[in-house]
């Protein structure tokens, strides 16, 4: 299979999804966004069930993983989300359990190189569908390499060091890890930097909330409200109020 028939293929593809776009999801979704990206208006249910009869109806199971993989990341080439879905949802369910993580981490990294993720919705999409399942299964080698990316001068590599591990919140042999992709986080200026760690903090505030306070305690001054709101979600409303009280007298210095 050349270049120009998977050209073709994907061009197919998006003319499934335009049959299958809603223009009031359309709207609703670029507005939810702030038009950071165009959307088509199709759910991710219908993009799965589309992709699985296309993939049936070409034949691209017998065309070989490595075929297939050049597909599922041309995805990412689209410039609508539901695109870069397709490619997510392909890498999950018919991919990466297929491939050394070896082989696909420096995919992955060239996604973030080529800018292809430039999102909160697609990198979070890309980190729990297909980043965060390759934590329990490789375990720790495959959870220090992504582990690197943290210092990532691109924000969304950046971000998808930290979200993949809210798939292992409860357990702890990964918070070392976690806490020090965390501190590298919170400490930058990027909102999105940032919101990653509220959320891993939240994740885990439901199995060791000594984990969160202690991470609160020394690194508080680089919070903002939003993280801080996220990280106590779970916390009682007294333990809420005197973290925020905690966190406005710090900025009030």
């Amino acid at each position: 299979m050349n270049r120009s028939q998977i050209n073709n293929l994907i061009r197919s593809f998006q003319q499934e999804l335009d049959k299958a776009a809603s223009p009031k999801t359309k709207a609703w979704w670029e507005g939810y966004m702030k038009y950071v990206i165009p959307f088509r208006g199709v759910g991710i249910p219908k993009i799965r069930k589309l992709l699985e009869e296309w993939r049936i109806q070409n034949n691209l199971d017998r065309i070989g993983i490595e075929k297939e993989l050049v597909i599922a990341l041309d995805f990412f080439k689209g410039a609508f989300t539901e695109d870069k879905l397709a490619g997510i949802l392909y890498l999950q369910e018919f991919l990466f359990r297929k491939f050394d993580w070896k082989e696909l981490l420096p995919h992955y990294e060239q996604l973030f190189h080529n800018k292809l993720i430039f999102d909160w919705n697609v990198c979070d999409w890309f980190c729990v569908r297909v980043l965060g399942p390759g934590i329990p299964i490789h375990e720790m080698p495959y959870a220090k390499a992504v582990t690197t990316w943290k210092n990532a001068p691109y924000l969304w590599q950046a971000r998808s060091a930290l979200v993949p591990f809210t798939k292992v919140a409860s357990d702890k042999k990964y918070y070392p890890l976690i806490k020090g992709i965390g501190i590298t986080l919170i400490q930058r200026e990027e909102r999105f930097a940032k919101t990653a760690v509220g959320w891993i903090l939240r994740d885990i505030s439901k199995h060791d909330p000594k984990f969160v306070t202690d991470f609160m305690e020394n690194q508080l001054e680089y919070f903002t409200i939003e993280v801080l709101r996220n990280a106590t979600k779970y916390f009682k409303q007294k333990e809420k109020r005197q973290w925020i009280q905690h966190l406005k007298a710090i900025d009030n210095h």
